[in-house]
């Protein structure tokens, strides 16, 4: 597991397993996402304890970047939302209703104009509940290159960290 491949906002990063060390959470120092393993973790258990740190710094990031994202595109789309919520479904990027964004926490590996497609997609739900012609064009007046967005979420989805 440690050098493998992981990506945040687009951007290729590494792990690297810090074997016996003081427990701390997993820190990106330079392109390389540094985990030190507690003392005496067995061999066998290093995957899976890194799988949880992993997901654990995923879901943080997610949590301290994403509301503040998808202000700008509620401001352009007219609309406000009471909170958003990181979630871990297992075949959405998002949904939105009566205020509440509920956020896949996996779109943080995507590049930050996917992230931005996926929050701006859910905002307009709050102005359309619905994926019909009205809903497009509200979505195209504030993200006119939406359709290109879509096909590349739709690309690299499959590649990301589930």
């Amino acid at each position: 597991m440690s050098g493998a491949s992981l990506l945040y906002l687009g951007r290729q990063l590494r792990l690297r397993l810090l074997p016996d060390e003081d427990p701390r959470p997993l820190a990106l120092h330079g392109g390389w996402l540094e985990l030190p393993l507690p003392r005496g973790l067995a061999p066998e258990h290093r995957g899976a304890y890194a799988r949880a740190a992993l997901l654990d710094w995923y879901r943080r990031r997610a949590t301290e970047r994403l509301p503040g994202w998808a202000a700008p595109w509620a401001q352009k789309l007219g609309v406000s939302f009471e909170r958003l919520v990181v979630t871990d479904p297992a075949k959405r990027w998002g949904s939105c209703s009566r205020g509440v964004l509920r956020i896949n926490w996996r779109i943080v590996q995507a590049p930050r104009t996917l992230v931005d497609y996926v929050l701006a997609h859910e905002l307009a739900h709050l102005i359309h509940d619905h994926h019909g012609r009205e809903f497009w064009a509200a979505l195209g007046r504030v993200m006119p290159d939406y359709e290109a967005r879509r096909a590349r979420l739709a690309e690299l989805g499959p590649a990301l960290l589930r």
